[in-house]
């Protein structure tokens, strides 16, 4: 039932992460908060100083407490917080309450008089304090979760120490409890989350999003291959953020199998928590056949993605229901030729199998992968099958106005269709 209007009202987004940073839960948000200012709904954000994925905040940013600025008619409001490199239990622990308590000045004046306020977790105490200001304010609050915390951190080895530990899964159960919708992205995600609350018919799938047009392959004039790719080179590319989940040591490993084969080079474009180990390990093992470069512009997603021989989605095998990766779904959305390192019951191996638009190896079984990585090459996959269906699963499951539409309908009373013929 759709809820009825305030036309003074907007929506408030109160997230850790938002543009520009250009990787992960950042890039997800800010895209909803796109669509919601294109459908004349005003909208406002109370967010940190830009930091992920480099994880320091960015130099343009610093020296400042509280900033505010402008993005495509959205506002946003900025708030220092302590942040560094080299992770621990004690950093995350002041990360996330200077987050919370110097961003609770733009809490209050984001969701005063908001229609909708989307809070978005992993960052569970910012979480909480955003959905506590909602609800003394008397604003209808919807939990986005993107990562389910503190089960991420804890299966990856991320976070130990019980005592933070049961303060982190009594944030979650507090944020679900004072959550009036929940959001997430798969089915393993909302059965994790259905296990730690009494009222699981507020949880609601609302997966990740893509834009056919923005990620539409690119045969001729390809940027990736021209700029990046010698000719008759094989590429295997995997771009964003390099975290612990994304277990690149298995990329390396498979580098160091195939470094006798000139034919094959590995291409990893992204930055994160563990880009200094990655580069220290790649030199340890003198691999010439694998280079980084930073991230690049968005526009070059699409060249990158369609332009390389194979793309690698690679996971810990702990990863299975904690996390559904955004970079699968843009992968799809431009015919990637996908290879995913996964395990076999997990989230990603689900969507690549529903799809039909990749291959799926065990996680961390370097051999396998380096053996289905020849086969490609040798042409014994038929890639071009294998790219046409992972577009047209994506354009057809994750399309954004299909998803976003009828939310905005629901949360604003916005009819999409009249609203693009009134544009």
């Amino acid at each position: 039932m759709a809820h009825e209007t305030d036309r003074r009202g907007h929506a408030a987004f109160v997230t850790s992460n938002f543009w520009p940073e250009p990787t992960g839960t950042s890039q997800t948000v800010s895209e909803y908060a796109e669509f919601l200012s294109g459908q004349r709904v005003p909208v406002r954000v109370a967010t940190s100083m830009p930091y992920y994925p480099q994880w320091q905040i960015w130099p343009e940013y610093r020296g400042r407490i509280w900033c505010s600025e402008q993005h495509n008619g959205i506002r946003i409001f900025r708030s220092w917080h302590y942040v560094r490199p080299h992770v621990s239990t004690v950093t995350r622990i002041l990360h996330e309450t200077t987050l919370s308590l110097f961003a609770l000045p733009n809490m209050i004046r984001v969701l005063h008089r908001a229609h909708v306020a989307y809070v978005v977790s992993p960052a569970l105490s910012y979480a909480v304090m955003g959905l506590t200001v909602s609800k003394l304010l008397g604003v209808r609050s919807v939990l986005v979760v993107k990562d389910v915390m503190p089960d991420a951190a804890v299966e990856l080895g991320m976070l130990r120490n019980t005592a933070v530990i049961r303060v982190s899964r009594w944030l979650a159960r507090v944020a679900y409890a004072l959550a009036d919708e929940i959001h997430t992205l798969g089915e393993g995600m909302r059965n994790r989350i259905t296990r730690q609350m009494s009222e699981p018919s507020k949880i609601t799938i609302v997966p990740d999003t893509v834009d056919a047009d923005e990620l539409a392959p690119v045969q001729d004039g390809n940027e990736f291959r021209s700029r990046f790719v010698p000719e008759g080179v094989f590429a295997v590319l995997h771009t964003g953020n390099m975290g612990k989940k994304q277990d690149l040591d298995l990329l390396l490993r498979a580098a160091a199998r195939l470094r006798d084969d000139p034919s094959i080079h590995f291409y990893v474009f992204g930055d994160g928590a563990v880009k200094s180990d990655f580069l220290r390990r790649r030199e340890e093992l003198g691999l010439e056949n694998v280079s980084h470069f930073p991230l690049q512009d968005r526009w070059m997603l699409r060249h990158m993605l369609s332009g390389a021989d194979a793309v690698l989605i690679s996971q810990l095998p702990e990863v299975v229901d904690i996390v559904v990766p955004s970079k699968l779904l843009t992968a799809l959305a431009a015919g990637a030729m996908i290879v995913a390192a996964c395990a076999a019951d997990s989230e990603t191996a689900h969507l690549v199998a529903e799809s039909r638009g990749g291959v799926v190896v065990p996680p961390g079984d370097d051999g396998s992968l380096a053996e289905m990585l020849q086969s490609i090459k040798a042409g014994e996959v038929p890639t071009s099958d294998y790219r046409r269906r992972a577009r047209d699963f994506a354009v057809r499951r994750f399309d954004r106005r299909a998803i976003y539409g009828p939310l905005v309908e629901l949360h604003f009373g916005t009819d999409l269709k009249r609203a693009g013929n009134e544009q």
